[in-house]
């Protein structure tokens, strides 16, 4: 079962025009408390219709990974999982190949140029640490 046909009925109703009017306003929406099933048709709804790709940063790799499952039956035209590691960015420690290769993967992908309308990627916050510019 896909929910392609729940998010677009969702796109039409006044709730989401008016949620899809304060995004284009503020440039960024806060859906605090609510589970990953709403969240994710809600989001989805919104990027779609606004003709905008998703990002999801998740606290852990499980989450991730049921964010990247819910996001694909949701009629994402890509998911993209942006692989990390558990360990801590700051340690010295070997990445796994593996890994290095899908973020590569990912990146190539965005930075081909081409056009990239309804993609998903999915990624944890410690995926998204080494980007970061340090601390200091």
């Amino acid at each position: 079962m896909t929910f392609s046909s729940l998010i677009r009925h969702l796109q039409n109703l006044p709730l989401s025009q008016d949620l899809r009017k304060r995004l284009t306003q503020r440039r960024q929406l806060s859906l605090s408390g609510l589970p990953r099933l709403p969240k994710g048709l809600i989001t989805s709804s919104l990027a779609q219709s606004l003709g905008q790709n998703l990002l999801v940063v998740t606290a852990t790799l499980e989450e991730a990974g049921r964010w990247a499952a819910q996001l694909e039956l949701m009629g994402w035209q890509t998911v993209n999982f942006y692989p990390t590691s558990e360990a801590s960015p700051y340690e010295t420690s070997r990445r796994e190949s593996e890994m290095v290769w899908g973020q590569m993967q990912v990146l190539a992908e965005l930075s081909q140029g081409k056009s990239i309308q309804g993609k998903a990627i999915v990624t944890t916050e410690k995926g998204l640490q080494p980007h970061l510019p340090p601390l200091e």
